[in-house]
């Protein structure tokens, strides 16, 4: 596997003295992305890293909710790019990768981890079962300018492996994974200089990024000049909006005008400050709230009248709660995700940043609040907090929603507090509209046909956004009663329309018709308008009413049911009979199986006894062999002792073990004389061959001359033939040094003769001197080479 590291944007920067330390928080997204080869050659895990991602036929692995998509046996690309994305204070400037890490598994320690130059990960390589889950852990190591040791993001993903044959990936969506760090840095000024650098606090993580986060430390001066700080991208098609046909509008609906006046910001701006200020919501907040909050403004004036503005302790319980904690009702989330704000471009693309942000947000909630869970409606209230705030923020509105403003009893109890609320509306509507409410009761409606999902929902499920906008600030200023005085105010709206209509014309102008009518700014204002002048005083009175009511009902309830139980009682009696004797037939048979078992277990048993003997008895003949074995090995050393202290006391032992050590150290030294000696034996023998030839061309010339005198001994006078015979005979002794001419019968007439003797004389003299120098060094050596070893040896080397 090899890995690209890339910075998204470029950091560098100047990192500016400042005269005393502080702490600065920075945002970092790191975004992962996998590879694999398009070939159909198998392959290993690939481990070779790699500053550059070689593109080649590289293609990027499927993934959604439940992870990378991989497939076995071929190479694989890790793909990460970081991305600062916070601007606290200087920037930071990435000066290199440190390293590239990777292990199989969640929650792996930093000493797990392996660089991706170690050995192939056989469990990455495995495909997974389908009731297991699997997770890879991935962490980069970067060295940050100012900081003095390696900054580590790591990155938990799950992973399923599957075949390389496997080809149901085309309806998942090739994206990467993104995450967002939060880097807490000291700033620490050292040296006379003043010079600064980093300490690294600490890093969190709030898991899987959905969408960039909104920096809600607004502004309020520079707002004025930019009022589109917060983007809010609905749309809406204009044939949905002019069409008066029979398709209902779909949730998330609505043009939202990010545009205000100079002087309803400054109005807010003097509101918001006097808030901040003194912790108590001014006088002014209550008209300027009715009057509907900027769009600009709404993430941060829904967090403060919820009161979450500064709630740390929840936003940490979020990132908690989505890391580390499953939860029962994920199917049921997944399953509504779609279904919520699909007119939205955040919400409508499957596995996009949006849904994927619901999904976490709702599964948090679920866990968190686990009386109550997940319920369908929860969604598109989550989804309308999403569009103002980052997850953690809309998480503790959300809570505060549920918990202060009582939404989460609508849920509770099987929606016992839904009923109530049902109730106090139907007694609003007869009190307050009697002959639309007489209408209704002829053509058997019902408040809960349409009220009840305008009240698990918050109006967010079927209104335009604009008006669902206005209602939650209305709620969040004034609590529950803003249920009643929206429901009321719409009623009111469509009460000439709903008298002429019959049951099914009610329920399709409730569904369809409606929410048509709100789908424009002034509509909208002037509903809330309406709304806020509609008194509900009576509410705590309906309420005691509805409580006295049903306890008759439970009262009634609880008679008929007495009635009953004389009736059903005789045939649960007869239906116990006939359990009873199937069950004791079952007994029986069960006895029998017992009894099989038992025979089968006692011979089982019987066995393991025999083998429990024979095994002891192996055992106990092991330990006496091992005794024997271990007496004669401390006899055997008693002997070695006994020996060493006779050969230390013996003087002729002792001797003779430092004549073995002495010729053990001369060794090295007697070889080095022998192959010296091998050296000189070979250069005498050359010599000796060289003075054989010399000799051989000597011989080879008295014989020429010999026969020269042998020609011409016929005409040799007598006196002649006596010297020749005589030179002969010196000849053959090789003997010149004592040769004398016979002095009588010589002429002096050969003059030749004499000299050509004397020449051989003088030419034979060094040959004998040689000879006998040969003869010498042989006696010299003979006796030092005497073991047939050194003989060996030298007949090798010649």
């Amino acid at each position: 596997m090899s890995s690209s590291v890339t910075s998204a944007i470029d950091m560098t920067g100047s990192i500016t003295t400042l005269p005393e330390a502080r702490t600065l928080m920075y945002v970092f997204e790191v975004s992962l992305e996998i590879k694999e080869d398009d070939g159909k050659v198998s392959r290993r895990w690939s481990l070779r890293p790699s500053l550059i991602a070689n593109q080649g036929t590289f293609s990027v692995v499927a993934k959604d909710r439940g992870g990378f998509k991989l497939k076995t046996n071929l190479e694989k690309q890790l793909c990460l790019s970081i991305r600062q994305v916070s601007d606290n204070g200087p920037q930071l400037y990435i000066e290199r990768c440190f390293g590239v890490l990777i292990a199989p598994g969640r929650h792996v320690r930093h000493s797990d981890m392996q660089l991706l130059e170690m050995p192939s990960f056989d469990s990455l390589n495995v495909e997974t079962p389908k009731d297991m889950k699997q997770f890879m852990t991935v962490a980069v190591d970067l060295v940050i300018r100012g900081i003095q040791e390696p900054v580590r993001f790591q990155i938990e993903t799950p992973v399923r492996i599957f075949g390389q044959n496997e080809r149901n990936f085309w309806y998942f969506q090739k994206r990467s994974l993104v995450q967002q760090f939060f880097l807490n840095l000291k700033e620490v000024v050292a040296g006379d200089l003043n010079d600064i650098y980093y300490e690294v606090l600490n890093m969190e993580t709030s898991g899987e990024l959905d969408r960039n986060l909104l920096n809600l430390n607004l502004n309020l001066s520079s707002l004025i000049q930019s009022p589109s700080i917060t983007s809010i991208d609905t749309i809406t098609p204009k044939e949905e909006c002019n069409s008066d046909g029979d398709e209902p509008l779909l949730s998330g609906t609505g043009l939202v005008s990010k545009d205000c006046s100079e002087d309803v910001l400054e109005s807010w701006a003097d509101v918001l400050t006097r808030w901040k200020s003194t912790k108590q919501p001014p006088k002014q907040l209550t008209s300027l709230v009715r009057m509907g909050i900027p769009e600009a403004l709404r993430g941060e004036v829904w967090q403060r009248l919820a009161g979450v503005e500064e709630d740390t302790e929840m936003m940490e319980n979020y990132r908690l709660l989505i890391t580390k904690v499953e939860s029962s009702c994920e199917n049921v989330i997944q399953r509504d995700i779609a279904r919520t704000f699909p007119a939205h471009d955040f919400f409508k693309e499957a596995g996009g940043l949006g849904q994927d942000s619901l999904y976490r947000v709702s599964k948090a909630y679920a866990v968190y609040d686990s009386e109550v869970g997940y319920c369908q409606g929860l969604s598109f209230l989550a989804a309308t907090l999403l569009l103002h705030m980052p997850e953690e923020q809309a998480f503790c509105v959300l809570v505060k929603l549920m918990y202060n403003y009582r939404l989460r009893d609508l849920y509770k109890d099987g929606f016992d507090n839904l009923y109530l609320r049902l109730y106090q509306l139907n007694r609003l509507m007869e009190e307050q509209l009697g002959p639309l409410w007489q209408h209704f009761t002829s053509h058997h409606i019902e408040t809960h046909m349409f009220a009840s999902q305008w009240f698990l929902t918050l109006f967010t499920a079927r209104f335009p956004l604009y008006f669902v906008f206005q209602i939650i600030d209305v709620f969040l200023l004034q609590g529950i009663d803003t249920l009643f005085q929206v429901a009321l105010a719409l009623l009111m709206l469509c009460k000439k329309d709903l008298l002429q209509l019959d049951f099914e014309g009610i329920l399709k102008y409730f569904r369809v018709s409606l929410p048509k009518k709100c789908r424009t700014e002034e509509s909208a204002r002037q509903l809330i308008k309406l709304a806020c002048n509609i008194k509900v005083k009576k509410l705590k009175k309906y309420e005691a009413d509805f409580i006295a009511l049903k306890d008759g009902w439970e009262i009634i309830i609880l008679d008929s049911e007495a009635a009953d139980n004389a009736e059903t009682e005789a045939n649960e009696v007869q239906q116990l009979r006939l359990t009873l004797a199937r069950y004791e037939e079952e007994r029986k048979l069960m006895i029998d199986e017992i009894t099989q078992l038992k025979e089968m277990l006692k011979r089982e048993v019987d066995q393991a006894e025999i083998d429990k003997k024979n095994n002891a008895k192996m055992v106990n003949e092991y330990k006496e062999a091992r005794q024997r074995l271990d007496t004669q090995l401390r006899s055997a050393r008693t002997e070695l002792e006994n020996l060493k202290l006779k050969i230390s006391s013996c003087e002729k032992c002792s001797s003779f073990m430092e004549e073995l050590k002495e010729t053990d150290e001369n060794e090295e030294g007697s070889s080095e004389r022998v192959r010296e000696l091998e050296l000189e034996l070979a250069q005498t023998k050359l010599a000796q061959v060289e003075a054989e030839c010399r000799n051989q061309d000597l011989t080879h010339r008295l014989r020429t001359t010999e026969m020269e005198l042998t020609t011409a001994k016929n005409s040799w006078p007598p006196w002649l033939s006596k010297t020749l015979s005589s030179i002969k005979e010196v000849a053959n002794k090789k003997d010149f040094s004592n040769f004398t001419y016979p002095q009588s019968n010589i002429p002096t007439t050969t003059p030749s003769f004499i000299s050509h003797i004397n020449a051989i004389r003088r030419e034979s003299v060094p040959l004998r001197n040689e000879h006998s120098n040969i003869k010498e060094q042989r006696r010299e050596s003979t006796p030092i080479i005497k073991d047939s070893q050194s003989c060996s040896s030298l007949k090798t080397h010649n």
